[in-house]
């Protein structure tokens, strides 16, 4: 399955960790065809539905479904300040137990709580190291999440658990979705979401999911998991646990997908590789991809010292199906950070569409 290959000794998983299942009776309907297409799947239903609270029962069955698969424990969060953020707990006997806790007390429509961040985040950085989760920002559109309530968790969170955002909506087939244009996106967007943490010299792991809803596909059919949008995470060559998923998504060593229609091969600055900090010394930098679709543009996305706006460094482009290697080179006082957005030149997305605009792209490599 794996065809993303970087230089670097990572393999890169495909995953889908922002989806819902909130009947027992589909969850086989739900992980159909996965072990075709990922690698690595979080059921992450909503935290103040009784529903959650069952989940247990659907994470057990799903694994037995997919046993070549990493099935790991979500939660969608109603979080203080924001809309909707993603926990995902490490794979081991406390992982229901502690999403449970925490939903039941730090829950933004649980009954009576007004929870702060910081009251959130202490609780999560109070477990032990190894069962600390992951928390990522869902679906930033317009209004639901800001750099300034971003930056208030990032300060706050003193267990490592804030480590990124989703780069796309999911819903990839709702109308009101497909009209959105992903390159203006909060996160996608230059200058965005994303942007203003690397910005600060954090790694941070662009994201994307499918939020897909098997129990609503009756009315409100939308893509399966892994069928469109997904994300690619890096962990070390043979390391597949769920340990090794959550380091690396710490670590921002991710990618964010619309489509199969890339595969990035190498986007590396000196020996720094995405998700890694440049060390100063070899400037060039490498991109090297095979698209199985027409390219219409290789955009690199970065800051080049601290006291500057993010903005668009380079562009390459359009460029034909088939294999590519494209060059760069940075100033020796680069401060800042790199990432790529790279646009097809097609809008055809599967059946049934509706059709539009599609990107592929990297987490941050960080310049000191």
């Amino acid at each position: 399955m794996n065809d993303y290959v970087a230089k670097e000794d990572f393999e890169w998983l495909r995953c889908d960790l922002h989806n819902h299942c909130e009947d027992h009776d589909l969850v086989e309907a739900h992980v159909e065809s996965v072990s075709e297409r990922l690698d690595v799947i979080a059921l992450s239903n909503h935290a103040q539905k009784p529903i959650f609270f069952e989940q247990h029962r659907m994470i057990e069955k799903a694994r037995e479904l997919l046993p070549e698969q990493l099935v790991l424990f979500g939660m969608e969060w109603n979080a203080p300040l924001g809309v909707h953020a993603n926990l995902i707990f490490p794979a081991g006997p406390n992982e229901a137990e502690n999403a449970y806790a925490f939903a039941r007390t730090y829950d933004r429509l649980g009954p009576g709580r007004n929870p702060t961040p910081e009251e959130a985040l202490d609780a999560l950085a109070d477990l032990s190291p190894d069962e600390r989760p992951v928390l990522f920002f869902n679906h930033p559109i317009a209004n639901q999440w800001s750099s300034q309530t971003i930056a208030r968790y990032i300060k706050a969170d003193r267990g490592c658990v804030v480590t990124g955002i989703e780069a796309l909506h999911g819903h990839q087939l709702h109308a009101k979705i497909a009209a959105l244009d992903p390159l203006i996106y909060p996160s996608s967007a230059v200058g965005g979401l994303s942007d203003r943490v690397y910005e600060t010299g954090r790694p941070f792991s662009l994201l994307a999911h499918s939020d897909f809803h098997v129990h609503k596909m009756s009315y409100q059919p939308d893509y399966p998991l892994g069928a469109f949008n997904h994300s690619l995470v890096g962990v070390p060559s043979g390391c597949r646990s769920a340990t090794d998923v959550l380091t690396a998504l710490r670590t921002g060593r991710s990618c964010a997908a619309q489509g199969h229609w890339l595969n990035l091969r190498a986007f590396c600055i000196g020996q720094a590789h995405i998700g890694q900090v440049w060390d100063g010394g070899a400037n060039g930098g490498q991109i090297a991809l095979e698209t199985n679709e027409p390219v219409e543009m290789v955009e690199l996305i970065g800051q080049l010292c601290r006291d500057a706006a993010s903005v668009v460094l380079r562009e390459f482009g359009p460029l034909e199906t088939g294999a590519h290697e494209l060059s760069f080179e940075l100033p020796a006082e680069a401060h800042g950070f790199v990432r790529l957005r790279i646009t097809a030149a097609s809008s055809s997305r599967p059946h049934p569409g509706p059709n539009g605009t599609k990107l592929f792209q990297t987490s941050a490599i960080l310049l000191p």
